[in-house]
């Protein structure tokens, strides 16, 4: 196979995105026009992609390469076909005209391709393996510390004790290794990092080791959590240099991690069915649940007054 039709198999956006963090800022400026258009990218020649982004065309060109592509012209049928196979996923068939269509455009579509891009590199051994790990757990400690990896532990707690599971959460540096320290073969604990150098977190998924509980680890590869976790689910995601805009590797952690909660509740069956009726019928009862085809608390909620 020529180098030409290997680079054509490129997915070239997902690997505009892998390789952004090592980027130069002229380079980084050419990925933003690019991803503000991907289709109309492919129509524009080299000279009308450096104008766009104010760079030079010599930086188009160690852009291209950046990316695995050896010209501008292996590019641009890279991103056709990209976005010929997916295009669906790429963009909205709405255009907008104002500021904040446009804001919402660019966080909207930012989040749909991250989380293709977290399917596209997601290890399923090491989730069929979380997944069979949480089903069978005791109990069940999830470490999250820092804004954007303690806000997934709270949503991953909340995921699991839905389904009847004994679920704990922790922030806090001292608590995670008391909690480790309490745990034992049968249990299992869920850390979540995604710098994966979080000492605390660390320390406390090696205590847990110790005491022969299953250690998951959600993170990026080759850190120390990734080192220290016994079943780990590697995630690289490039994070934005604007800082006004979310974290990416929220929506993919997000993702996973729905993922891992829905393969628990179909391992478990009717254990999680029984448990996540009681929850619909509880909320209903105090007029918050939202009607599903199946389950319809519609003539419940008519009988009751709504609460806050």
């Amino acid at each position: 196979m020529s180098k030409q039709h290997q680079a054509a198999a490129i997915d070239i956006v997902s690997r505009i995105q892998r390789v952004e963090a090592k980027l130069t800022t002229a380079e980084r400026r050419v990925a933003e026009a690019v991803r503000a258009d991907f289709e109309a990218a492919t129509r524009l020649t080299i000279a009308e992609l450096a104008a766009k982004a104010g760079v030079s065309q010599p930086t188009v060109t160690r852009f291209c390469r950046s990316v695995g592509c050896a010209s501008f012209n292996e590019f641009k049928i890279g991103l056709a076909t990209t976005m010929t196979v997916a295009a669906a996923y790429l963009r909205s068939d709405r255009v907008f005209s104002d500021d904040v269509g446009q804001l919402a455009q660019t966080i909207m579509m930012r989040a749909a391709t991250t989380v293709r891009e977290t399917l596209d590199q997601l290890d399923t051994k090491a989730v069929g393996a979380a997944i069979e790990a949480f089903a069978a757990a005791r109990r069940i400690d999830i470490y999250g510390q820092g804004g954007g990896s303690a806000a997934m532990m709270e949503d991953a707690k909340l995921r699991l004790f839905r389904l009847g599971m004994p679920v704990s959460g922790y922030a806090d540096s001292h608590q995670m290794r008391m909690s480790a320290a309490t745990l034992q073969p049968g249990d299992a604990v869920f850390a979540i990092s995604n710098s994966g150098h979080s000492k605390a977190v660390v320390e406390a998924i090696e205590i847990a080791s110790t005491f022969g509980a299953a250690t998951v680890v959600l993170t990026r590869p080759n850190t120390p959590l990734a080192r220290a976790g016994g079943i780990v689910i590697p995630v690289t995601i490039a994070e934005d240099e604007n800082i006004l805009l979310p974290t990416p590797s929220r929506y993919a952690h997000l993702a996973v991690i729905d993922t891992i909660a829905a393969g628990v509740a179909i391992k478990l069956g009717g254990k999680a069915r029984e448990a996540l009726r009681r929850v619909r019928y509880t909320v209903a009862s105090i007029g918050i649940a939202i009607p599903t085809p199946s389950t319809d608390p519609t003539p419940l909620m008519k009988t009751i007054k709504p609460h806050e």
